[in-house]
């Protein structure tokens, strides 16, 4: 915001009428939050001629104006994901407290620690994915080879402040690999006075025995809003992994071939990254004192 202020404080024209930077770019966010059928126009997506038209002090201006306009205000067109509305009655609730949870490690890091956890399946069998090749009628192969598709689970977690993420592989990850790693975690932590665990409501989560080890383990809980994924950062660890490791792996004919690449990808993460925490959608590169991710 600072560098279109000082712009504009230089003499620089104005392609709208007199309104802070701030104020524009806040109606324009709120527009584009709106169906254009509710705007009057019979359309599903927004065109930049409808932009042009729903906002006064853009009328008149030519596509490739609002299209600079918009740029500067770091929008853009983007691929949309697939989604689905949480119908948790508890939703509001759960979130707040993994916010609190989150804000009471900001403040007290030494002492809190605040964990995504999530679990991945993987497979003998490369998934399909885009790859570069000629053109042409061939395609790249996703290869497999006679056999059973056998697989393979991992547990991980995420910490929310340094990008640190712990894990173990099984062949099954069920309710004692829970258990195992739950006291994996607490050796990670050992000096936390509390550490929150933020985990979806698989029913294995809630089972008595690894309830009770979560208790053993002094870990605290949170569970998710139901069918709100999005609102869990370590899926997009999940996504990088399958993109780098996973999508079209050459390892076809033995499922333990994959598993070394696999953890050389993890480990790189076995201290910290901010990488991670931008990548994951918690701390922006460019601002990394600004907490965004958890701001939903």
């Amino acid at each position: 915001m600072q560098g279109y202020t000082s712009k504009l404080d230089a003499g620089e024209s104005q392609l709208f009428s007199p309104k802070s930077i701030a104020v524009a770019i806040e109606e324009v966010s709120l527009l584009l939050h709106r169906s254009p059928s509710a705007c009057g126009f019979k359309r599903a997506r927004w065109r930049l001629q409808d932009i042009g038209r729903a906002l006064t002090w853009l009328e008149g201006k030519s596509d490739a104006r609002i299209y600079n306009l918009l740029n500067r205000f770091r929008f853009s067109r983007k691929q949309a994901l697939q989604f689905i509305h949480s119908p948790d009655p508890d939703f509001r609730s759960k979130w707040q407290r993994i916010l609190y949870a989150y804000q009471e490690a900001l403040v007290n890091p030494e002492e809190v620690i605040l964990l995504f956890e999530d679990e991945l399946t993987y497979y003998r069998y490369a998934s399909k994915a885009p790859d570069w090749h000629p053109r042409g009628k061939k395609q790249p192969k996703a290869r497999q080879h006679p056999g059973v598709n056998s697989k393979r689970r991992i547990a991980a977690v995420l910490n929310a402040l340094t990008g640190k993420v712990t894990y173990i592989q099984r062949t099954v990850v069920g309710k004692q690999a829970l258990v195992s790693f739950y006291r994996k975690i607490r050796a990670t932590y050992p000096q936390a006075k509390k550490i929150y665990l933020v985990e979806d409501n698989w029913p294995v989560h809630k089972e008595p025995a690894v309830l009770q080890a979560a208790s053993d383990q002094r870990l605290t809980l949170l569970f998710l809003p139901t069918y709100a994924s999005w609102l869990n950062p370590i899926e997009k660890l999940w996504r990088w992994l399958k993109q780098d490791i996973i999508h079209l792996h050459r390892h076809q004919t033995d499922l333990l071939h994959l598993r070394d690449p696999l953890c050389d990808f993890l480990d790189q993460f076995a201290h910290g990254s901010r990488q991670l925490l931008n990548y994951v959608g918690i701390m922006p590169v460019d601002e990394p004192y600004l907490i965004t991710g958890l701001n939903c």
